[in-house]
């Protein structure tokens, strides 16, 4: 029975939700620490978020006009922070791949668009609320030092834009990394949340949630050795969390889909990960991406080429943290914003 299971049924039966720790095969209940919140945008800020992006703004902020230059990104609007620390802008690329390229061949094409006020992801409050729904559109947010995070945690709402027949290329939801390829001296900081291809499987294997961690020299997915990473569900909203415990350098990864029963919806495919090494982004050069993803630099790298693997289709409430949520915090976030 899947740890999110045994948190989520209460929540469910309409029962109250109380904080559970897990050690080893045991649940510990600490009424105490007990939260109970209105909405999801109250239940998010009640875990003091670092930066809470809700990509709720109006046509307005969109680029305009739409790119017509390929692979040079123009900007719109604030996509404000509700945090007020780290607003981001709104920006957007028509994608074409320049040949010759040096990089793999595992980034889609993109149109170039961003549209704001798209339906929202929220289904069982602020269901009023909008998302932006990209293809080629993403959010630049500016490096700062209170993002360099050696503990973090990620969460976004998604609805994958593209179907199984597209499968094998990476889309990126959220991702804050530096990645150096020089022979001899390579480098990689941060972190990457992508749907893609899974690690090592063959081709034409189902995309899935995974996430790339940086140890200052190689980037890397991470897998749970006794847990399968989880398909992209195509037809639904899919809620993706990822925390990263630097003390005990231990990875967790979160997955909803929304609609889905709570045995086969929810659950844990990295669950206290060992991470040998990571390093988070010192680089005052680098940029958080929301929906886009940076190619790697470094001697041997060269064409036209300054962004890749964009997402497509719809994101709503990113929100980042300098701190890794539990389980039980991130199934607050579903139960709260997810009709279960």
């Amino acid at each position: 029975m899947s740890i999110w299971l045994l948190v989520l049924t209460p929540v469910a039966a309409m029962a109250v939700l109380a904080l559970f720790r897990f050690t080893g095969c045991a649940l510990i209940v600490d009424f105490d620490d007990y939260k109970t919140e209105a909405d999801y945008s109250s239940t998010v800020e009640s875990d003091t978020p670092l930066a809470y992006w809700r990509l709720g703004e109006g046509h307005g902020a969109e680029p305009s006009p739409s790119p017509s230059v390929p692979n040079v990104p123009i900007s719109g609007g604030v996509a404000k922070d509700e945090m007020g620390q780290h607003d981001g802008t709104y920006k957007a690329v028509m994608l074409k791949r320049p040949a010759p390229s040096p990089l793999p061949d595992d980034s889609p094409a993109a149109s170039g668009t961003l549209s704001l006020e798209a339906p929202g992801l929220l289904e069982l409050n602020e269901q009023d609320k909008t998302s932006m729904n990209a293809d080629g559109g993403f959010v630049e947010v500016p490096f700062a030092s209170s993002l360099n995070l050696p503990s973090f945690s990620v969460e976004a709402l998604v609805r994958p834009g593209w179907s199984a027949a597209d499968r094998g290329l990476y889309r990126s939801v959220v991702t804050f990394c530096m990645i150096d390829v020089t022979p001899a001296a390579p480098k990689a900081f941060g972190f990457g949340l992508f749907a893609g291809p899974p690690p090592g499987a063959p081709p034409g294997a189902p995309d899935v949630w995974q996430i790339w961690l940086g140890d200052g020299t190689t980037f890397k997915p991470f897998k749970d050795p006794s847990r399968d990473l989880t398909p992209v569900d195509f037809t639904k909203t899919n809620y993706l969390g990822i925390a990263y415990d630097g003390a005990a350098k231990k990875l967790d990864m979160f997955v909803y889909v929304a609609g889905a029963s709570l045995d086969s919806g929810a659950v844990h495919p990295l669950a206290g990960v060992s991470v040998p090494a990571y390093s988070p982004v010192n680089d005052p050069t680098q940029s958080l991406l929301i929906g886009m993803h940076r190619p790697p630099i470094g001697s041997g790298v060269s064409g036209a080429f300054p962004l890749y693997h964009p997402f497509k289709g719809q994101i709503q409430e990113v929100a980042l943290y300098g701190k890794a949520l539990n389980i039980v915090r991130a199934a607050s976030h579903v139960s709260i914003g997810l009709h279960l």
